[in-house]
């Protein structure tokens, strides 16, 4: 095996086994590791893709990456100003 074939294994197991159940969690911390999950299995496809010459999937794949990367922000921001307003 090639290390891009475990990039590949990498990238289905962050992207699909561990994220998606995740995300759909009601809780914050499981939403989160989720979502960083996605972001980490979107990168490693995106190497696999690039090597291979797929863009049009490296693009798909940059798209789930920077929703991911906002939907942290996001929930980062939301929760800060949650425990802001409870300590008041």
């Amino acid at each position: 095996m090639t290390i891009l074939e475990f990039i590949q294994i990498g990238s289905v197991f962050f992207g699909t086994l561990i994220a998606a159940p995740l995300i759909v969690s009601k809780k914050y911390n499981k939403r989160l590791i989720g979502l960083i999950a996605v972001a980490a299995g979107s990168l490693l496809a995106m190497i696999v893709q690039l090597n291979a010459g797929l863009y049009y999937f490296f693009f798909a794949s940059a798209f789930w990456l920077l929703n991911s990367a906002h939907a942290i922000r996001k929930m980062v921001r939301t929760n800060k100003s949650y425990v802001n307003l409870k300590n008041l």
